[in-house]
């Protein structure tokens, strides 16, 4: 089987099997997302048509949505996408389409979005390059990148902590330091804005940045 179907099959599988209890798990270990969700819209205009790549259960855009125009949100996983999308018809949210799609190759056409939000994905994929080449096709000239990933790479406890957590499934096919993100994203035709660690068991690092 070729590797990145097997890739994909897998990673949409496992994200499949989470779906469910995904909120919850973040609402008990990802103390620092109150903090993240602050960050990314201070870095919002009113006007802005948004991208979330690899959005999960609607977390990042459902809080951003009343603060920008619209919002469309994708994700690999349909079980995540379904509970979004319940999430967002509760609130009466009307702003935010989510779709099925996946991060390494998008069905939008170039220069469409003045945002991009990637949050706690490039981690978890075997080349954050194709996705951060994806984010930069549909972005706007000079349209911003904001994102966010756990450095699992930025000291030996977060190197440990990584090793153990592999065997519950989970795996960070890059692990990062937060310098070598940075180096990641300028690396891929951004120039950065802002940055800033969020500390924690895993050091999440908030990068702005803005296409060349």
């Amino acid at each position: 089987m070729n590797s990145n179907i097997d890739y994909q099959n897998r990673n949409t599988a496992y994200w499949g099997k989470i779906a469910k209890n995904y909120d919850g798990f973040m609402k008990r270990f990802a103390l620092e997302y109150p903090e993240l969700l602050k960050l990314i819209k201070s870095d919002l205009n009113t006007d802005d048509s948004v991208l979330e790549m690899a959005c999960g259960t609607g977390i990042i855009s459902l809080e951003i949505s009343s603060v920008v125009r619209q919002v469309t949100a994708t994700d690999i996983s349909p079980e995540m996408i379904e509970i979004a999308s319940a999430k967002a018809q509760e609130l009466k949210i009307n702003n935010i389409g989510f779709i099925v799609q996946d991060g390494y190759s998008l069905d939008f056409q170039d220069n469409k979005f003045d945002v991009c939000i990637i949050s706690n994905a490039l981690h978890v994929v075997p080349e954050p390059e194709r996705m951060l080449k994806e984010a930069k096709r549909v972005l706007k000239p000079q349209g911003v990148l904001i994102t966010a990933t756990y450095c699992h790479a930025e000291n030996f406890k977060t190197k440990f902590i990584s090793w153990l957590l592999t065997f519950t499934g989970f795996k960070a096919y890059r692990k990062f330091t937060s310098r070598s993100f940075i180096d990641l994203i300028e690396a891929s035709g951004f120039s950065i804005m802002k940055s800033h660690v969020l500390k924690g068991n895993f050091p999440l690092i908030y990068v702005a940045a803005r296409s060349t």
